[in-house]
């Protein structure tokens, strides 16, 4: 892969990454803010079902499209070319676990998720 390519495709995962990273945050707020001064409207089934259908399914949402910028991250590390493989931020790249950011990113949007649902239905 030619280096250009191989820079303006982890240019454009990182792109991904912020662009999932500040609504899932604004989401998780704005659920909890409901959720804290929702008041009576929370005594409703329906809204009750809307706020969790909105957790799960926008967890769900976050964990894939982020896991898959993580996967393609730690794929990209596979095709450095050896200019920046030899760098300094090319060695750093290389010794990154991916596997274990995956795994953390993972448990951190399912938390949040069980915590969202516990706040909801406690």
């Amino acid at each position: 892969m030619q280096q250009g390519t191989w820079v303006q495709l982890i240019h454009a995962r990182g792109t991904d990454a912020q662009a999932v990273i500040l609504p899932y945050v604004f989401s998780v707020l704005g659920t909890f803010a409901f959720i804290i001064w929702g008041g009576e409207a929370l005594d409703v089934g329906a809204v009750q079902l809307a706020i969790a259908a909105w957790v799960v399914l926008g967890s769900l949402w976050t964990l894939l499209w982020f896991d898959g910028v993580i996967a393609d991250l730690g794929a990209a590390m596979k095709d450095m070319d050896s200019e920046i493989a030899a760098s300094n931020i090319g060695a750093n790249f290389a010794k990154a676990p991916f596997p274990l950011f995956r795994g953390f990113n993972a448990l951190v949007i399912i938390v949040m998720a069980v915590l969202q649902l516990t706040a909801l239905y406690s």
